[in-house]
């Protein structure tokens, strides 16, 4: 039986339009994260110093998943298997393909965990009044780094490369043109044990963040009624929209994509094409994120503003983190 990919040679289809899109978005991201970098660490108001640096993570680690897609290992993946091989400045190191695997799937993980641990981190400062709960906070955000470490090698079953390719011409039924099969480089066989664990991490995650969420808020309107005033908790809230909006507005950006490889790995669909095209809207995760930051806090909305007066339409933005000067607590 003969596939439409068998003798597909355009262009899109290639690892080289791969490489060349990745790494053209990682030049022109490289000097956004900068800014959203230099935006968090100098232009955050004394009155959010408490969140400086879990901020800072997540920003960190956002844009090292970008950079780990987009310029270390620029993979080329063959869904609807779980195959490929890199094409980015990793390989020209002596990096081996295992072990750029391993490092994109631990960043990732571990910008999941610094979005979980800023919500809680918020928890811990501003509504717990009960110090004795502080003291469990460290433990916590370092268990929650640990878990990665614990799983990843266990979802991650390198076979034999050799069997890995014989099914790869299985299930193709041709080498496409576009594919070098010796550099195939096989993940797994077990994709849906592994997709299903990583949609059961990201869907912990995200429940995670809701509760903190939720229990943040609710504290909120408990202490109004007691201790904190309705300008600090109106800050409160506005900031948190904000930093919910900043991790919803790329995760909405790359929601299809993400579903477009389950649906393909379980459909056994294959089309290069919007294969590459996935990998590059993923890989443009923190950009979008590092974007919607300084559009959504008005710290950095404002700095930005000053630079590029362009950027005034920025003022029609509805949520706003703008501390007031309400005392230390507000940040």
């Amino acid at each position: 039986m003969s596939f439409d990919y068998c003798n597909r040679t355009d262009f899109i289809h290639t690892a080289q339009f791969q490489q060349l899109v990745l790494h053209t978005i990682s030049i022109i991201s490289i000097p956004i994260y900068i800014y959203g970098f230099f935006c968090i660490l100098c232009k955050t108001p004394s009155t959010m110093n408490s969140v400086k640096w879990s901020m800072i993570n997540v920003h960190v680690f956002s844009c090292l998943f970008d950079l780990a897609l987009s310029l270390f290992t620029a993979p080329f993946v063959l869904f609807p298997v779980l195959a490929g091989y890199p094409l980015g400045i990793l390989k020209e190191f002596g990096v081996s393909t295992e072990n750029q695997v391993y490092i994109v799937v631990f960043i990732g993980a571990f910008m999941l965990v610094a979005i979980s641990i800023f919500f809680e981190n918020r928890l811990f400062i501003f509504v717990l009044t009960n110090k004795k709960l502080h003291r469990y906070a460290i433990p916590t955000y370092i268990l929650h780094y640990i878990f990665p470490l614990v799983v990843v090698p266990q979802i991650i079953n390198i076979p034999d490369q050799e069997a890995g390719r014989n099914n790869f011409q299985q299930k193709f039924g041709c080498i496409p043109p576009y594919v070098e099969i010796d550099r195939m480089f096989y993940l797994t066989m077990k994709k849906r044990y592994f997709l299903i664990t990583c949609a059961v991490f990201i869907c912990i995650t995200f429940a995670e963040v809701w509760l903190f969420a939720f229990i943040t808020d609710r504290l909120i309107k408990k202490q109004v009624q007691g201790s904190m005033s309705q300008n600090t908790a109106a800050v409160h809230r506005k900031f948190q929209r904000a930093f919910i909006l900043q991790i919803l507005i790329p995760f909405v950006i790359v929601f299809l994509p993400i579903f477009y490889i389950g649906v393909t790995c379980i459909s056994e669909y294959h089309n290069q094409f919007f294969n590459n095209i996935t990998i590059i809207i993923n890989s443009s995760h923190g950009f979008f994120s590092t974007i919607a930051m300084i559009a959504l806090h008005a710290p950095y909305r404002n700095y930005t503003r000053k630079l590029l007066p362009s950027c005034r339409r920025f003022n029609s933005v509805v949520f706003s983190s703008t501390p007031q000067r309400v005392g230390v607590a507000s940040f």
